[in-house]
Protein backbone atom coordinates (compact mmCIF):
# COMPACT_ATOMS: atom_id res chain seq x y z
CA UNK A 1 0.00 0.00 0.00
CA UNK A 2 2.70 2.48 0.66
CA UNK A 3 4.43 1.52 -2.64
CA UNK A 4 1.21 1.76 -4.38
CA UNK A 5 0.45 5.88 -2.91
CA UNK A 6 4.36 6.85 -3.50
CA UNK A 7 3.48 7.07 -6.69
CA UNK A 8 1.08 10.57 -6.68
CA UNK A 9 3.14 11.72 -3.71
CA UNK A 10 6.74 11.63 -4.79
CA UNK A 11 5.57 12.98 -8.38
CA UNK A 12 4.52 15.73 -6.18
CA UNK A 13 7.30 16.41 -3.95
CA UNK A 14 9.94 15.92 -6.86
CA UNK A 15 7.71 18.79 -8.72
CA UNK A 16 8.06 20.83 -5.38
CA UNK A 17 11.14 20.29 -4.82
CA UNK A 18 12.26 21.56 -8.67
CA UNK A 19 10.05 24.28 -8.79
CA UNK A 20 11.50 25.87 -5.52
CA UNK A 21 14.87 25.70 -6.24
CA UNK A 22 14.95 26.36 -9.85
CA UNK A 23 11.50 28.13 -11.01
CA UNK A 24 11.44 30.46 -7.69
CA UNK A 25 9.10 31.56 -5.22
CA UNK A 26 6.46 32.64 -7.40
CA UNK A 27 6.44 29.07 -9.04
CA UNK A 28 6.57 27.61 -5.84
CA UNK A 29 3.52 29.43 -4.49
CA UNK A 30 1.64 28.59 -8.02
CA UNK A 31 2.11 25.29 -7.24
CA UNK A 32 0.50 24.79 -3.65
CA UNK A 33 -2.25 26.87 -5.21
CA UNK A 34 -2.73 24.21 -8.43
CA UNK A 35 -2.06 21.27 -5.44
CA UNK A 36 -5.82 21.35 -5.03
CA UNK A 37 -6.21 19.95 -8.43
CA UNK A 38 -5.03 16.46 -7.83
CA UNK A 39 -7.68 16.19 -5.12
CA UNK A 40 -10.74 17.29 -7.63
CA UNK A 41 -9.18 14.47 -9.81
CA UNK A 42 -9.32 12.23 -6.84
CA UNK A 43 -12.83 12.83 -6.13
CA UNK A 44 -13.46 10.58 -9.54
CA UNK A 45 -10.83 8.71 -8.38
CA UNK A 46 -12.08 7.79 -4.91
CA UNK A 47 -15.66 6.90 -6.03
CA UNK A 48 -14.25 4.32 -8.52
CA UNK A 49 -11.94 3.19 -6.83
CA UNK A 50 -12.56 2.66 -3.54
CA UNK A 51 -16.03 1.60 -4.38
CA UNK A 52 -14.86 -1.24 -6.34
CA UNK A 53 -12.44 -2.01 -3.46
CA UNK A 54 -15.10 -2.12 -1.29
CA UNK A 55 -17.35 -4.19 -3.31
CA UNK A 56 -14.51 -6.42 -4.34
CA UNK A 57 -13.55 -7.55 -0.80
CA UNK A 58 -16.90 -8.32 -0.05
CA UNK A 59 -17.80 -10.84 -2.68
CA UNK A 60 -14.12 -12.37 -2.23
CA UNK A 61 -15.18 -12.54 1.47
CA UNK A 62 -18.54 -14.30 -0.12
CA UNK A 63 -16.71 -15.96 -2.33
CA UNK A 64 -18.17 -15.03 -5.05
CA UNK A 65 -15.68 -14.51 -8.16
CA UNK A 66 -17.82 -14.11 -10.74
CA UNK A 67 -19.51 -10.50 -9.60
CA UNK A 68 -16.44 -9.16 -8.45
CA UNK A 69 -15.23 -9.58 -12.01
CA UNK A 70 -18.34 -7.53 -13.32
CA UNK A 71 -17.30 -4.83 -10.68
CA UNK A 72 -13.73 -4.75 -12.07
CA UNK A 73 -15.60 -4.37 -15.68
CA UNK A 74 -17.67 -1.80 -14.97
CA UNK A 75 -16.04 0.40 -13.19
CA UNK A 76 -12.80 0.24 -15.74
CA UNK A 77 -15.45 1.10 -18.37
CA UNK A 78 -16.41 4.51 -16.03
CA UNK A 79 -13.18 5.28 -15.23
CA UNK A 80 -12.43 5.18 -18.80
CA UNK A 81 -15.03 7.01 -20.33
CA UNK A 82 -15.70 9.57 -17.41
CA UNK A 83 -11.74 10.81 -17.35
CA UNK A 84 -11.62 11.63 -20.75
CA UNK A 85 -14.65 13.66 -20.47
CA UNK A 86 -12.97 15.35 -17.79
CA UNK A 87 -9.76 16.00 -19.35
CA UNK A 88 -11.46 17.80 -21.98
CA UNK A 89 -13.57 19.75 -19.97
CA UNK A 90 -10.75 20.91 -18.01
CA UNK A 91 -8.91 21.92 -20.99
CA UNK A 92 -11.80 23.29 -22.49
CA UNK A 93 -12.65 25.86 -19.20
CA UNK A 94 -8.76 26.03 -17.69
CA UNK A 95 -9.21 29.73 -17.34
CA UNK A 96 -12.05 29.49 -14.89
CA UNK A 97 -10.18 26.49 -13.34
CA UNK A 98 -7.38 28.33 -12.00
CA UNK A 99 -9.28 31.10 -11.33
CA UNK A 100 -11.48 28.75 -8.79
CA UNK A 101 -8.49 27.81 -7.26
CA UNK A 102 -7.34 31.01 -6.11
CA UNK A 103 -5.34 32.38 -8.79
CA UNK A 104 -4.85 35.90 -9.23
CA UNK A 105 -2.50 38.67 -10.12
CA UNK A 106 0.70 37.91 -11.35
CA UNK A 107 0.16 33.87 -10.20
CA UNK A 108 -2.71 33.46 -12.47
CA UNK A 109 -0.68 32.83 -15.60
CA UNK A 110 1.34 30.28 -14.20
CA UNK A 111 -1.17 28.28 -12.64
CA UNK A 112 -3.13 28.65 -15.57
CA UNK A 113 0.07 26.82 -17.66
CA UNK A 114 0.52 24.04 -14.70
CA UNK A 115 -2.95 22.78 -14.72
CA UNK A 116 -3.13 22.67 -19.06
CA UNK A 117 -0.13 20.08 -18.64
CA UNK A 118 -2.22 18.19 -15.76
CA UNK A 119 -4.96 17.94 -16.93
CA UNK A 120 -3.67 16.50 -20.02
CA UNK A 121 -3.04 13.23 -17.91
CA UNK A 122 -6.27 12.61 -16.10
CA UNK A 123 -7.17 9.84 -17.99
CA UNK A 124 -3.82 8.06 -16.68
CA UNK A 125 -3.93 9.23 -13.43
CA UNK A 126 -7.81 7.94 -12.47
CA UNK A 127 -7.51 4.60 -14.26
CA UNK A 128 -3.75 4.09 -12.69
CA UNK A 129 -5.69 4.52 -9.01
CA UNK A 130 -7.78 1.81 -10.28
CA UNK A 131 -6.37 -0.70 -11.58
CA UNK A 132 -3.89 -0.71 -8.51
CA UNK A 133 -6.98 -1.82 -6.66
CA UNK A 134 -7.44 -4.82 -8.67
CA UNK A 135 -3.48 -5.34 -8.58
CA UNK A 136 -3.44 -5.13 -4.89
CA UNK A 137 -6.73 -7.85 -4.35
CA UNK A 138 -4.81 -10.03 -6.76
CA UNK A 139 -1.73 -9.70 -4.45
CA UNK A 140 0.47 -8.46 -8.11
CA UNK A 141 2.63 -6.29 -5.79
CA UNK A 142 5.39 -6.24 -8.20
CA UNK A 143 3.55 -4.84 -10.90
CA UNK A 144 2.68 -2.17 -8.83
CA UNK A 145 5.66 -1.51 -7.49
CA UNK A 146 6.94 -1.19 -11.08
CA UNK A 147 4.73 1.05 -12.03
CA UNK A 148 5.53 3.33 -9.58
CA UNK A 149 9.32 3.22 -10.58
CA UNK A 150 8.13 4.11 -13.87
CA UNK A 151 6.18 7.26 -12.36
CA UNK A 152 8.96 8.35 -10.39
CA UNK A 153 11.85 8.28 -13.22
CA UNK A 154 9.82 9.53 -15.82
CA UNK A 155 8.56 12.38 -13.54
CA UNK A 156 12.06 12.76 -12.73
CA UNK A 157 13.27 12.54 -15.86
CA UNK A 158 10.80 14.84 -17.60
CA UNK A 159 11.11 17.59 -15.08
CA UNK A 160 14.87 17.92 -15.48
CA UNK A 161 14.79 18.48 -19.41
CA UNK A 162 12.01 20.79 -18.84
CA UNK A 163 14.16 22.83 -16.55
CA UNK A 164 17.53 22.53 -18.70
CA UNK A 165 16.78 22.07 -22.16
CA UNK A 166 13.57 23.32 -22.86
CA UNK A 167 11.78 27.24 -21.47
CA UNK A 168 11.52 25.60 -18.10
CA UNK A 169 8.28 26.86 -17.29
CA UNK A 170 5.28 25.47 -15.19
CA UNK A 171 3.57 23.97 -18.41
CA UNK A 172 6.55 21.72 -18.92
CA UNK A 173 6.67 20.42 -14.96
CA UNK A 174 2.84 19.47 -15.26
CA UNK A 175 3.11 17.82 -18.70
CA UNK A 176 6.01 15.75 -17.00
CA UNK A 177 4.02 14.64 -14.35
CA UNK A 178 1.07 13.70 -16.75
CA UNK A 179 3.49 11.40 -18.95
CA UNK A 180 4.83 9.74 -15.60
CA UNK A 181 1.04 8.66 -15.13
CA UNK A 182 1.26 7.58 -18.71
CA UNK A 183 4.10 5.16 -18.05
CA UNK A 184 3.00 3.82 -14.99
CA UNK A 185 -0.64 3.25 -16.55
CA UNK A 186 1.61 0.72 -19.39
CA UNK A 187 2.79 -1.04 -17.02
CA UNK A 188 -0.76 -1.65 -14.93
CA UNK A 189 -2.16 -2.68 -17.84
CA UNK A 190 0.45 -5.45 -19.26
CA UNK A 191 -0.37 -6.73 -15.29
CA UNK A 192 -3.96 -7.14 -16.23
CA UNK A 193 -3.48 -8.41 -20.09
CA UNK A 194 -1.76 -11.75 -18.64
CA UNK A 195 -3.21 -14.98 -19.20
CA UNK A 196 -3.49 -15.94 -15.44
CA UNK A 197 -5.17 -12.41 -14.37
CA UNK A 198 -8.45 -12.82 -11.74
CA UNK A 199 -9.51 -9.80 -13.26
CA UNK A 200 -10.53 -9.53 -17.08
CA UNK A 201 -11.90 -7.01 -18.63
CA UNK A 202 -15.73 -7.65 -21.01
CA UNK A 203 -18.53 -5.55 -22.19
CA UNK A 204 -20.80 -8.40 -21.53
CA UNK A 205 -19.64 -8.34 -17.91
CA UNK A 206 -20.53 -4.48 -17.13
CA UNK A 207 -23.82 -4.42 -15.06
CA UNK A 208 -25.85 -1.22 -14.26
CA UNK A 209 -27.41 -2.08 -11.44
CA UNK A 210 -24.63 -2.30 -9.52
CA UNK A 211 -23.81 1.36 -10.05
CA UNK A 212 -25.97 2.51 -7.46
CA UNK A 213 -24.24 0.62 -5.12
CA UNK A 214 -20.76 1.00 -6.08
CA UNK A 215 -21.37 4.74 -5.96
CA UNK A 216 -22.91 4.97 -2.44
CA UNK A 217 -19.86 2.67 -1.42
CA UNK A 218 -17.44 4.98 -2.95
CA UNK A 219 -18.99 8.68 -1.98
CA UNK A 220 -17.48 8.85 1.52
CA UNK A 221 -13.83 9.09 0.30
CA UNK A 222 -15.11 11.68 -2.61
CA UNK A 223 -16.68 13.39 0.12
CA UNK A 224 -13.14 13.74 1.71
CA UNK A 225 -11.57 14.23 -1.63
CA UNK A 226 -14.24 17.42 -2.03
CA UNK A 227 -13.76 18.53 1.36
CA UNK A 228 -9.78 18.53 0.39
CA UNK A 229 -10.67 20.56 -2.53
CA UNK A 230 -12.39 23.74 -0.74
CA UNK A 231 -10.07 23.52 2.38
CA UNK A 232 -6.96 24.25 0.83
CA UNK A 233 -8.56 27.33 -0.69
CA UNK A 234 -10.21 28.28 2.53
CA UNK A 235 -6.86 27.93 4.12
CA UNK A 236 -4.76 29.17 1.26
CA UNK A 237 -6.88 32.65 1.17
CA UNK A 238 -6.57 33.03 4.84
CA UNK A 239 -2.84 32.41 4.78
CA UNK A 240 -2.43 34.81 2.54
CA UNK A 241 -4.44 37.23 3.79
CA UNK A 242 -2.75 37.01 6.99
CA UNK A 243 0.93 36.11 5.99
CA UNK A 244 1.30 37.36 2.43
CA UNK A 245 3.12 35.10 0.53
CA UNK A 246 6.27 34.35 2.48
CA UNK A 247 3.75 32.65 4.46
CA UNK A 248 2.27 31.31 1.19
CA UNK A 249 5.31 29.76 0.55
CA UNK A 250 5.90 27.93 3.57
CA UNK A 251 2.35 26.22 3.14
CA UNK A 252 3.70 25.65 -0.05
CA UNK A 253 6.13 23.27 1.11
CA UNK A 254 3.79 22.10 3.60
CA UNK A 255 1.46 21.03 0.92
CA UNK A 256 4.45 19.12 -0.76
CA UNK A 257 5.61 17.29 1.87
CA UNK A 258 2.48 16.23 3.97
CA UNK A 259 1.44 12.97 2.02
CA UNK A 260 4.60 12.14 2.25
CA UNK A 261 4.67 12.77 5.94
CA UNK A 262 1.09 11.59 6.38
CA UNK A 263 1.76 8.14 4.08
CA UNK A 264 2.06 5.40 6.74
CA UNK A 265 -1.06 6.37 8.36
CA UNK A 266 -3.13 6.75 5.71
CA UNK A 267 -1.94 3.57 4.23
CA UNK A 268 -2.92 1.90 7.27
CA UNK A 269 -6.26 3.25 6.58
CA UNK A 270 -6.07 1.79 3.01
CA UNK A 271 -5.34 -1.76 4.21
CA UNK A 272 -8.32 -1.57 6.61
CA UNK A 273 -10.61 -0.82 4.11
CA UNK A 274 -9.08 -3.68 1.93
CA UNK A 275 -8.87 -6.30 4.74
CA UNK A 276 -11.82 -5.48 6.56
CA UNK A 277 -13.99 -5.46 4.04
CA UNK A 278 -13.23 -9.00 3.29
CA UNK A 279 -13.37 -10.02 7.11
CA UNK A 280 -16.75 -7.96 7.19
CA UNK A 281 -18.14 -10.23 4.60
CA UNK A 282 -16.94 -13.43 5.86
CA UNK A 283 -18.79 -11.68 9.23
CA UNK A 284 -15.71 -12.75 11.19
CA UNK A 285 -15.40 -10.40 14.21
CA UNK A 286 -11.86 -11.76 15.30
CA UNK A 287 -10.31 -10.80 12.82
CA UNK A 288 -11.73 -7.55 12.57
CA UNK A 289 -10.53 -6.38 15.62
CA UNK A 290 -6.75 -8.08 15.11
CA UNK A 291 -6.64 -5.92 11.91
CA UNK A 292 -7.41 -2.95 14.12
CA UNK A 293 -4.97 -3.57 16.93
CA UNK A 294 -1.99 -4.58 14.51
CA UNK A 295 -3.19 -1.05 12.41
CA UNK A 296 -2.72 1.15 15.80
CA UNK A 297 0.55 -0.73 16.13
CA UNK A 298 1.98 0.55 13.48
CA UNK A 299 0.61 4.13 14.63
CA UNK A 300 2.20 3.67 17.79
CA UNK A 301 5.40 2.57 16.68
CA UNK A 302 5.83 3.81 12.76
CA UNK A 303 4.22 7.10 12.72
CA UNK A 304 5.29 8.10 16.35
CA UNK A 305 9.04 7.44 15.03
CA UNK A 306 7.80 9.78 11.46
CA UNK A 307 6.24 12.22 13.41
CA UNK A 308 9.70 12.66 15.66
CA UNK A 309 11.75 12.76 12.64
CA UNK A 310 9.73 15.14 10.46
CA UNK A 311 9.63 17.38 13.74
CA UNK A 312 13.67 17.89 14.63
CA UNK A 313 14.38 17.43 10.67
CA UNK A 314 11.65 20.55 9.41
CA UNK A 315 14.13 22.80 8.78
CA UNK A 316 16.27 20.51 6.65
CA UNK A 317 13.41 19.40 4.85
CA UNK A 318 12.89 23.53 4.29
CA UNK A 319 15.89 24.37 3.40
CA UNK A 320 15.90 21.19 1.08
CA UNK A 321 12.64 23.05 -0.73
CA UNK A 322 13.54 27.24 -0.54
CA UNK A 323 17.23 27.08 -0.77
CA UNK A 324 19.30 29.96 1.57
CA UNK A 325 15.47 31.98 1.53
CA UNK A 326 16.41 32.67 5.35
CA UNK A 327 13.10 33.87 6.57
CA UNK A 328 10.92 32.25 3.70
CA UNK A 329 13.05 28.68 5.72
CA UNK A 330 11.93 29.95 8.96
CA UNK A 331 8.68 30.17 8.05
CA UNK A 332 8.33 27.13 6.44
CA UNK A 333 9.86 25.15 9.48
CA UNK A 334 7.35 26.38 12.13
CA UNK A 335 4.91 25.27 9.55
CA UNK A 336 6.18 22.03 9.22
CA UNK A 337 6.82 21.20 12.74
CA UNK A 338 3.28 21.94 13.97
CA UNK A 339 2.07 19.70 10.86
CA UNK A 340 3.92 16.69 12.31
CA UNK A 341 2.40 16.97 15.44
CA UNK A 342 -0.68 15.76 14.22
CA UNK A 343 0.57 12.62 12.07
CA UNK A 344 -0.38 10.15 14.87
CA UNK A 345 -4.29 11.80 15.70
CA UNK A 346 -4.52 11.62 12.11
CA UNK A 347 -3.54 8.15 11.44
CA UNK A 348 -5.87 6.94 14.03
CA UNK A 349 -8.22 9.18 12.53
CA UNK A 350 -7.53 7.92 9.13
CA UNK A 351 -8.26 4.40 10.25
CA UNK A 352 -11.63 4.59 11.35
CA UNK A 353 -12.93 7.03 8.56
CA UNK A 354 -11.59 3.70 6.22
CA UNK A 355 -13.02 1.51 8.48
CA UNK A 356 -16.27 2.81 8.50
CA UNK A 357 -16.60 2.45 4.93
CA UNK A 358 -15.01 -1.53 5.47
CA UNK A 359 -18.34 -2.20 7.29
CA UNK A 360 -20.70 -0.18 5.52
CA UNK A 361 -21.22 2.86 7.84
CA UNK A 362 -21.16 5.67 5.35
CA UNK A 363 -23.47 7.96 7.61
CA UNK A 364 -20.81 8.03 9.58
CA UNK A 365 -17.80 7.77 7.76
CA UNK A 366 -19.51 10.82 5.60
CA UNK A 367 -19.58 12.55 9.11
CA UNK A 368 -16.22 12.29 10.23
CA UNK A 369 -15.14 12.72 6.39
CA UNK A 370 -16.47 16.29 6.74
CA UNK A 371 -15.62 17.10 10.41
CA UNK A 372 -12.07 16.16 9.46
CA UNK A 373 -11.38 17.35 6.06
CA UNK A 374 -13.37 20.81 6.02
CA UNK A 375 -14.87 22.19 9.84
CA UNK A 376 -12.88 20.96 12.45
CA UNK A 377 -9.88 22.50 10.41
CA UNK A 378 -11.53 25.71 8.64
CA UNK A 379 -13.06 26.68 12.26
CA UNK A 380 -10.33 26.30 14.08
CA UNK A 381 -7.60 28.04 11.61
CA UNK A 382 -10.44 30.98 11.86
CA UNK A 383 -10.52 31.17 15.82
CA UNK A 384 -6.86 30.18 16.53
CA UNK A 385 -5.92 32.64 12.90
CA UNK A 386 -7.44 35.63 14.82
CA UNK A 387 -6.18 35.01 18.35
CA UNK A 388 -2.57 33.97 16.76
CA UNK A 389 -1.48 34.97 13.85
CA UNK A 390 -0.22 33.21 11.12
CA UNK A 391 1.62 30.68 13.77
CA UNK A 392 -2.87 30.21 15.25
CA UNK A 393 -3.00 28.57 11.45
CA UNK A 394 -0.56 26.08 11.87
CA UNK A 395 -1.79 25.19 15.17
CA UNK A 396 -5.09 24.63 13.80
CA UNK A 397 -4.06 21.71 12.23
CA UNK A 398 -2.86 19.12 15.46
CA UNK A 399 -5.79 20.69 16.84
CA UNK A 400 -8.18 19.50 14.52
CA UNK A 401 -6.97 16.46 14.43
CA UNK A 402 -7.75 15.79 18.17
CA UNK A 403 -10.72 17.02 17.94
CA UNK A 404 -12.16 14.55 15.55
CA UNK A 405 -10.48 11.96 17.84
CA UNK A 406 -12.17 13.14 20.87
CA UNK A 407 -15.27 12.62 18.24
CA UNK A 408 -14.76 9.08 17.34
CA UNK A 409 -14.06 7.94 21.27
CA UNK A 410 -17.65 9.75 21.45
CA UNK A 411 -19.71 7.76 19.23
CA UNK A 412 -17.79 4.31 20.50
CA UNK A 413 -19.24 5.77 23.76
CA UNK A 414 -22.65 6.24 22.57
CA UNK A 415 -22.89 3.23 20.29
CA UNK A 416 -21.95 0.95 23.36
CA UNK A 417 -23.60 3.10 25.97
CA UNK A 418 -20.20 3.26 28.08
CA UNK A 419 -16.65 4.40 27.66
CA UNK A 420 -14.79 1.93 25.57
CA UNK A 421 -11.97 0.33 27.23
CA UNK A 422 -10.95 -2.55 24.24
CA UNK A 423 -10.80 -2.86 20.67
CA UNK A 424 -14.27 -4.53 20.30
CA UNK A 425 -15.72 -2.07 22.07
CA UNK A 426 -15.02 0.18 19.30
CA UNK A 427 -15.93 -2.06 16.24
CA UNK A 428 -19.13 -0.12 16.25
CA UNK A 429 -20.93 -3.52 14.50
CA UNK A 430 -24.21 -3.89 13.81
CA UNK A 431 -26.99 -6.05 16.11
CA UNK A 432 -26.55 -9.33 15.08
CA UNK A 433 -23.66 -9.56 13.31
CA UNK A 434 -21.19 -12.29 13.62
CA UNK A 435 -21.28 -15.80 14.41
CA UNK A 436 -21.39 -17.35 17.45
CA UNK A 437 -18.18 -17.89 18.68
CA UNK A 438 -19.93 -21.85 19.67
CA UNK A 439 -20.57 -22.46 16.09
CA UNK A 440 -17.05 -21.29 14.55
CA UNK A 441 -13.51 -23.05 14.63
CA UNK A 442 -10.06 -21.72 13.76
CA UNK A 443 -6.59 -23.41 12.90
CA UNK A 444 -3.55 -22.09 11.99
CA UNK A 445 -1.14 -24.33 10.07
CA UNK A 446 2.27 -24.63 10.00
CA UNK A 447 3.43 -27.87 9.74
CA UNK A 448 2.30 -31.18 8.64
CA UNK A 449 1.48 -31.97 12.68
CA UNK A 450 -0.39 -29.32 12.46
CA UNK A 451 -2.62 -30.32 9.65
CA UNK A 452 -3.36 -33.78 11.23
CA UNK A 453 -4.36 -32.03 14.15
CA UNK A 454 -6.96 -29.33 12.88
CA UNK A 455 -8.15 -32.25 11.03
CA UNK A 456 -8.97 -34.08 14.05
CA UNK A 457 -10.21 -30.96 15.97
CA UNK A 458 -12.41 -29.93 13.34
CA UNK A 459 -14.41 -33.44 13.09
CA UNK A 460 -14.98 -33.06 17.18
CA UNK A 461 -16.12 -29.87 16.69
CA UNK A 462 -18.48 -30.70 13.95
CA UNK A 463 -19.78 -33.45 16.05
CA UNK A 464 -20.04 -31.60 19.69
CA UNK A 465 -22.46 -29.24 17.58
CA UNK A 466 -24.66 -31.36 16.05
CA UNK A 467 -23.32 -31.81 12.46
CA UNK A 468 -23.63 -35.58 11.11
CA UNK A 469 -20.56 -37.75 11.09
CA UNK A 470 -20.74 -38.46 7.87
CA UNK A 471 -20.71 -34.89 6.69
CA UNK A 472 -17.87 -34.36 10.00
CA UNK A 473 -15.62 -37.22 8.55
CA UNK A 474 -15.65 -35.34 5.16
CA UNK A 475 -14.99 -32.27 7.18
CA UNK A 476 -11.70 -33.58 8.82
CA UNK A 477 -10.66 -35.26 5.34
CA UNK A 478 -10.99 -32.31 3.30
CA UNK A 479 -9.09 -30.45 5.57
CA UNK A 480 -5.97 -32.92 5.95
CA UNK A 481 -6.08 -33.31 2.34
CA UNK A 482 -6.17 -28.99 1.69
CA UNK A 483 -3.52 -29.11 4.31
CA UNK A 484 -0.87 -31.66 3.32
CA UNK A 485 -0.85 -30.15 -0.44
CA UNK A 486 0.03 -26.75 0.97
CA UNK A 487 2.48 -28.01 3.30
CA UNK A 488 4.18 -30.08 0.96
CA UNK A 489 4.19 -28.39 -2.42
CA UNK A 490 3.05 -24.75 -0.98
CA UNK A 491 5.30 -23.53 1.21
CA UNK A 492 8.55 -22.56 -0.42
CA UNK A 493 9.46 -19.67 2.09
CA UNK A 494 9.74 -19.11 5.80
CA UNK A 495 7.14 -17.54 7.24
CA UNK A 496 4.24 -19.01 5.65
CA UNK A 497 0.97 -20.42 6.99
CA UNK A 498 -2.45 -21.54 6.33
CA UNK A 499 -5.62 -21.05 8.25
CA UNK A 500 -9.09 -22.89 8.77
CA UNK A 501 -12.28 -21.38 9.45
CA UNK A 502 -15.31 -23.42 9.77
CA UNK A 503 -18.63 -22.03 10.96
CA UNK A 504 -21.50 -23.39 11.36
CA UNK A 505 -24.35 -21.23 9.71
CA UNK A 506 -28.07 -22.47 9.92
CA UNK A 507 -28.03 -25.50 7.91
CA UNK A 508 -24.71 -24.51 6.26
CA UNK A 509 -21.33 -25.67 6.41
CA UNK A 510 -19.16 -22.40 5.54
CA UNK A 511 -15.38 -23.66 4.91
CA UNK A 512 -12.42 -21.31 4.74
CA UNK A 513 -9.19 -22.35 3.91
CA UNK A 514 -6.42 -19.28 3.65
CA UNK A 515 -2.99 -19.87 2.82
CA UNK A 516 0.20 -17.85 1.30
CA UNK A 517 1.74 -20.50 -0.50
CA UNK A 518 2.15 -20.57 -3.72
CA UNK A 519 -0.28 -19.79 -6.28
CA UNK A 520 -3.06 -22.88 -6.78
CA UNK A 521 -6.73 -22.24 -8.03
CA UNK A 522 -7.86 -25.37 -6.35
CA UNK A 523 -11.12 -24.98 -8.58
CA UNK A 524 -9.37 -25.73 -11.82
CA UNK A 525 -7.30 -28.36 -10.19
CA UNK A 526 -10.47 -30.70 -9.25
CA UNK A 527 -12.28 -29.63 -12.43
CA UNK A 528 -8.95 -31.82 -14.75
CA UNK A 529 -8.08 -34.49 -11.75
CA UNK A 530 -7.85 -37.97 -12.81
CA UNK A 531 -7.25 -40.87 -10.69
CA UNK A 532 -8.16 -44.58 -10.91
CA UNK A 533 -7.22 -45.15 -7.64
CA UNK A 534 -10.67 -44.21 -5.30
CA UNK A 535 -9.26 -43.58 -2.45
CA UNK A 536 -6.91 -41.21 -3.67
CA UNK A 537 -7.79 -37.37 -2.67
CA UNK A 538 -11.06 -38.57 -0.97
CA UNK A 539 -11.04 -35.75 1.07
CA UNK A 540 -11.56 -33.66 -1.65
CA UNK A 541 -13.42 -35.72 -4.27
CA UNK A 542 -16.09 -36.84 -1.45
CA UNK A 543 -16.54 -33.27 -0.76
CA UNK A 544 -16.57 -30.81 -3.88
CA UNK A 545 -19.29 -34.02 -4.49
CA UNK A 546 -21.35 -32.76 -1.74
CA UNK A 547 -20.72 -28.92 -1.93
CA UNK A 548 -23.07 -26.67 -2.27
CA UNK A 549 -20.62 -24.22 -4.12
CA UNK A 550 -16.71 -23.97 -4.24
CA UNK A 551 -14.92 -20.82 -5.11
CA UNK A 552 -11.14 -19.82 -5.48
CA UNK A 553 -9.85 -16.54 -5.34
CA UNK A 554 -6.47 -15.05 -5.44
CA UNK A 555 -6.60 -11.93 -3.09
CA UNK A 556 -4.15 -10.01 -0.64
CA UNK A 557 -1.40 -12.46 -2.14
CA UNK A 558 -3.02 -15.49 -0.59
CA UNK A 559 -5.22 -18.40 -2.03
CA UNK A 560 -9.00 -18.40 -0.95
CA UNK A 561 -10.72 -21.46 -1.26
CA UNK A 562 -14.45 -21.36 -0.10
CA UNK A 563 -16.40 -24.30 0.46
CA UNK A 564 -20.32 -23.84 1.09
CA UNK A 565 -21.89 -27.70 2.36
Amino acid sequence: MIVADLAEIIAAMIDGMLTGRFLGAESIAAFGIAKPFFSITGVLSAVLSLGSMILASHLIGKGDRRKTNQIFSLTCFLGITLSIGFSFLGIMFVNQFAAVLGANGELFPIVRKYLAGLLLGVPAIVMGNILVVFMQLEGKYNKVNLSVFATITVNLGGDLFNIFYLNGDMFGMGLATSASYYAALAVLIYGFVAKHSMFQFSFSDIKWEMLTELINKGLPKATRRVCNIFRPVIINHLVLMIGGSLAMSAMSVQHSVAEFLELLGTCCGDVVVLMCGVFYGEENEDELSETLILSFKYVLFGVTAVTLMSFFGAHGIASFYLGNQIKAVETATLCIQFYALKLPLLAFNEIYMNYFQAIGDNKSSHLLSVLHRLIYVVASAFVLGYFFGIVGIWAAFPVSELLLTLTIIIMAAIHEKQFPRTIRQMLFLPEGFGIDSKYRFRSQILTKEDVLNASERAYNFCSENGVSKKQALYVSLCIEELGMNVANYGFSKKNQSAEINLAIIKDDLILRFRDNGKTFDLTKWISIFHSDDPAAHIGIRMLTGLAKEVTYTNSLNTNNVFIRL
